[in-house]
């Protein structure tokens, strides 16, 4: 529910004030607490009437303010140690708890931290900038350097309010855009804008940048010989530890619920009465999504809340998450805005289960229990993640002359991305991509346009709840097995309600055997030739490929097929036209198309400014 903005360098105290200004009409707040010094300009924005922790906060001497977004949990006993060391507090608030932290310990702070946070720190005498964000770049933030001055911001949108940065496109990241649905590492759709990385100091002095990791992601492959049962009990606390450290008693609670099994666990280990919690699910009446969160949140006693998707709110809705978005994520994920109003209407925070699966092995099988060497695991696993357009088929859509600039580049960031694990597992590298990749550049972009308006909870990232399950053996995380016989041990009742994945709940039941019968029995029909028995079916919670086709069709079309989206020179008119009529026609391009829209909607946004600056 916050935001911070910056201007750094060697430019007058007017001119910095006016575009932090400028750049804080570019992102969500309703009021900005701004500092205007020599050689800086930094501020802090908020929806919030009333701030506890007014910002920034100054030390005892005043040599060092500090700006910060986000929270942190848990940290009694050190702030206890600094009182004795002689620090002196003078307000109740997190803010003022990082700065003496890093008056303590420099730099390297943050390895005491736990939660997800940025933070600017600013010594006026120095004209040093230190910039600190959480282990997993929760809480984004963005720079660029524009005639010698830093820009940083929390939405790279808002880097163009300096008249001196003209806005253009990142091919390279285009194309990564293209391929992968999202961009990698540090790469934004602006070009000379970048990604603050996860875990990074950035420091910023006499017009020198310069960033470093101050910890490292990595699985642990030194396994002891400590039987399951040890691991299913070390789980459930440490889940359980992970959610009670995010509640902080501040406001009305949330969770956003779906029929998946990781918003349940979060709901569950919410322990005690949840009469007075929230639960939020959206999608299209009736399907799987809607039926299952209704089962948990009956079960578990919570207020819950159904928000219906609907087709015709969409190209609305499109536009706002590509604004709230930088572009940065596909359209045809941006649901998760249709909850917000509805959210915002009820609760301050909302809990929800981003990196359950992921860190929890649930996409891990078999065939990656082995060791492959480094060309054969990247090519494999490129495959996997490429959702949206193969090299082959960039070749085919991009102009020439761009393409000749982009030739091969998503596959080298691919190799560079799955080269930054150190472990020889292939299923520990395939998953360190994809808790570094996918859900940071991809799943949390759906969070923060939830931050927009709510603080957004995210338990699984707990540093305690990471740091052991990266030294849980693969074959107990393969397929979500240790994750599953956990949830079904601790939380029972809320096991015996079908998983979404599989139709089934987590528990034997007759419920569950009379599902999977049902499943195999149509199975075996229709391989016997009866074709007129329906195969098993789940209804997903959004149709966006019959809605491209359909109630959506004119606007796809309108967008795609207007004259100033074929002459923007990047891609062959032919091209899309072909890849819209073939979609009409019935073959499915949703993600495809997806991307060019959310390109497309970009462009005009950013580059024609359709819609000015404001929020």
């Amino acid at each position: 529910m916050s935001g911070l903005v910056g201007v750094f360098g060697d430019l007058e105290m007017e001119l910095a004030e006016r575009l932090a200004r400028r750049m804080a009409q570019r992102l969500p707040g309703d009021r900005v607490d701004l500092w205007v010094g020599p050689g800086a300009a930094l501020g802090r924005l908020d929806w919030r009437e009333a701030v506890v922790d007014a910002q920034p906060v100054w030390n005892e001497d005043r040599s060092l303010c500090i700006l910060m977004e986000g929270e942190v949990y848990d940290y009694a006993d050190e702030k206890r140690r600094l009182v004795e060391k002689g620090h002196r507090f003078r307000v109740e608030g997190d803010a003022e708890y990082l700065l003496h932290l890093y008056e303590e310990y420099g730099e390297d702070f943050a390895l005491r931290l736990n939660g997800p946070f940025a933070a600017m720190v600013w010594s006026p005498e120095r004209r040093r900038l230190v910039v600190v964000n959480d282990r997993w770049g929760l809480q984004p933030l963005f720079y660029a350097q524009v005639d010698g001055r830093l820009l940083i911001a929390s939405g790279a949108r808002a880097i163009l309010a300096d008249p001196a940065y003209m806005p253009r496109v990142d091919l390279v990241g285009l194309a990564e855009f293209l391929a992968f649905e999202h961009l990698l590492a540090d790469r934004t759709l602006f070009e000379d804008v970048r990604l603050v990385p996860p875990a990074s100091v950035l420091t910023f002095e006499a017009g020198t940048l310069a960033v470093r990791p101050y910890w490292e992601f990595q699985f642990v492959e030194e396994y002891g010989d400590r039987p399951e049962e040890w691991y299913l009990d070390e789980l459930v606390h440490r889940l359980r530890q992970a959610v009670r450290r995010c509640r902080r008693g501040d406001g009305p609670e949330g969770v956003l619920l779906s029929g998946g099994l990781d918003s349940r666990a979060v709901l569950a280990a919410m322990d005690g009465a949840l009469g007075e919690v929230h639960t939020f699910t959206f999608g299209i009446p009736g399907c799987d999504d809607a039926r299952l969160a209704r089962e948990v949140a009956k079960k578990a006693g919570t207020r819950h809340h159904f928000i219906p998707l609907r087709p015709e709110d969409l190209p609305r809705m499109m536009r706002k998450g590509v604004w709230l978005g930088d572009g940065l994520n596909n359209v045809v994920h941006m649901h998760i805005l249709a909850a917000l109003p509805e959210a915002v209407r009820r609760v301050r925070v909302v809990y929800t289960g981003s990196l359950g699966d992921s860190i929890m092995g649930q996409h891990l099988h078999r065939p990656l229990m082995g060791i492959y060497p480094e060309d054969v695991l990247a090519r494999m696993l490129s495959r996997h993640y490429t959702t949206g357009f193969s090299e082959a088929e960039l070749a085919g859509l991009l102009t020439a002359s761009v393409y000749r600039r982009v030739r091969g580049m998503p596959l080298e960031a691919f190799r560079r991305a799955l080269g930054e694990s150190r472990a020889t597992l292939a299923a520990n590298r395939r998953e360190h991509y994809s808790i570094r990749q996918n859900e940071r550049r991809w799943i949390l972009e759906g969070q923060r346009m939830l931050r927009s308006r709510l603080v957004v909870r995210t338990p699984f990232y707990d540093n305690d709840l990471v740091d052991f399950l990266v030294r849980v053996p693969p074959g107990l995380r393969l397929e979500g097995h240790l994750y599953r016989r956990a949830f079904a041990a601790a939380f029972p009742d809320l096991a015996k309600v079908p998983w979404e994945a599989t139709g089934e709940p987590l528990v034997p039941s007759m419920r569950g055997t009379a599902v999977r019968f049902t499943r195999q029995l149509r199975w075996r029909l229709r391989s016997a030739g009866l074709r007129f028995v329906p195969p098993p079916r789940r209804r997903p919670y959004a149709e966006y490929g019959h809605w491209f086709r359909t109630v959506l069709r004119p606007w796809v079309e309108e967008v795609l097929l207007s004259e100033r989206a074929l002459d923007r020179g990047l891609f062959e008119p032919d091209a899309v036209r072909t890849l819209v009529a073939e979609h009409v026609s019935g073959m499915d391009h949703t993600r495809k198309l997806g991307v060019l829209l959310t390109f497309e909607l970009w462009c005009r946004r950013f580059l024609d400014q359709d819609g000015g600056v404001n929020k």
